[in-house]
């Protein structure tokens, strides 16, 4: 309530502010709708990914629930910090969702200075970079290469605007052939990068130097491997999970819809993609079997329809679902015009009941994602297998069920066993003066 309160007196400042630079800036507010739109289908044009866009709309509808809320229209930048601090503060979004929010605000405020296409999306960023031709030879060989690789146009793009910078670097310090490199200009041309999420990049470019023949010797063994950072899983326990189940109003049609969801994901783990794809030959009432194919891995998911779960499933298809027929999809839309739930939508109410509910979410995620890994911390707990987790969650390889391990690890630190008492040969050689054992 305190972060919602600050929010809007900020808010309230924006409105009624009396300085003069801050009411010229709102003077050119453009309206948030249209550039919101305008920066949509800009994304479509650069081939983001599906799920890169999905997370974008997450933020943008976000960004718009505040300004509706708050009956604003027009976009500033000033108006782009409140609304990042209203993801951090008042919905509490994940930090990689928080990053995520203030990269589009920078894309909308270069939308709002009048900038457009790429140099919106990729400020400061041109993939154009002035090299020697033997050196841009070079940079246009590895980007052949990664596009031959499958790589989309932004993942290029984007290692086209480092690399091209490490050749940068490298011909500012006289390296204008491959023949001139050396061990300490390489480190030197990475050092001056700055930017930890760019060391990442240059491994694998200088690997590519090395295999293709370019050079005669592997020169990313010298530069450094930034080791990605893997937050701990979201665990909530069984009463939680109960808690968060009871809470569901289910006086609704999307209520019904969601509560079947829900049990979905805390039952079995499902992804959310793959509930999406949900369709009714997947659903076998008469023998009580649930099985698909997976979308990620492509393995077929099969196990028993438990009895709670068909019964949601049967209120929502019997009572909740609209009159789609020739829909083969289970999980449609609440409102007109009816169609198939997306992953996104999916994520998205989730996230909005486990909000509303009881449980306490802080610094926890609260996602559809959330429930998988608290289904394999309880199995794990119980004692089940960790082939039995790996095919309820539907894993490739045991070696994913890892990252979940992890949170037992954690949970035994806070159980330390007493020190025993030494005996025997080495009691004695503890021994202090009186007798007492020095330990």
């Amino acid at each position: 309530m305190g972060s919602e309160m600050c929010i809007r007196d900020r808010l309230s400042r924006v409105q009624s502010t009396t300085n003069t630079e801050e009411v010229i800036m709102m003077d050119n507010c453009t309206n948030f709708s249209d550039l919101t739109a305008h920066l949509r289908e800009l994304f479509k044009s650069a081939s983001y990914s599906e799920s890169t866009v999905k997370d974008m709309d997450f933020i943008l509808q976000a960004f718009a629930d505040c300004m509706d809320a708050n009956g604003l229209d027009d976009y500033s930048p000033e108006m782009g910090e409140i609304l990042i601090r209203y993801c951090e503060e008042t919905l509490k979004v994940c930090t990689s969702r928080v990053t995520r929010a203030k990269i589009i605000v920078s894309k909308l405020n270069r939308l709002f200075q009048g900038l457009d296409g790429e140099e919106a999306l990729w400020a400061g960023k041109s993939t154009t970079v002035e090299l020697p031709d033997s050196l841009l030879h070079v940079l246009d060989s590895f980007i052949s290469h990664c596009r031959n690789n499958g790589n989309k146009d932004t993942t290029l793009r984007y290692k086209r605007w480092i690399c091209g910078r490490f050749l940068k670097n490298l011909e500012n310090l006289g390296c204008s052939t491959l023949s001139d490199l050396s061990g300490e200009l390489i480190q030197t041309a990475f050092l001056q990068l700055g930017y930890l999420r760019y060391w990442e990049r240059i491994g694998p470019f200088l690997r590519y130097l090395f295999e293709s023949g370019q050079v005669q010797r592997d020169f990313s063994k010298l530069v450094i491997n930034r080791k990605k950072y893997s937050p701990h899983p979201t665990v909530y326990t069984q009463d939680e999970i109960s808690l968060i189940e009871a809470s569901v109003d289910r006086s609704t049609a999307a209520g019904i819809r969601n509560y079947a969801i829900l049990l979905l994901l805390s039952r079995y783990g499902i992804r959310s993609r793959d509930i999406s794809a949900l369709t009714f030959e997947n659903i076998d009432f008469t023998n009580n079997r649930l099985h698909f194919i997976q979308q990620k891995t492509g393995d077929l998911w099969e196990m028993e329809l438990f009895p709670e779960v068909k019964d949601a499933l049967q209120d929502y298809i019997l009572t909740a679902r609209p009159p789609l027929p020739d829909c083969p999809n289970v999980f449609l839309t609440a409102t007109i015009p009816y169609k198939p739930l997306d992953s996104f939508a999916i994520n998205t109410a989730i996230w909005m009941l486990v909000a509303k509910s009881e449980v306490d979410i802080t610094d926890k995620r609260h996602g559809s994602r959330a429930f998988r890994s608290s289904i394999a911390s309880n199995m794990v707990n119980d004692g089940i297998s960790t082939e039995m987790v790996r095919k309820v969650l539907g894993h490739g390889t045991k070696h994913a069920i890892r990252h979940y391990a992890r949170l037992d690890i954690q949970n035994m630190r806070l159980c330390p066993l007493a020190t025993p008492e030494p005996t025997g040969i080495f009691a004695e050689m503890l021994l202090w003066k009186g007798g007492e054992h020095h330990v």
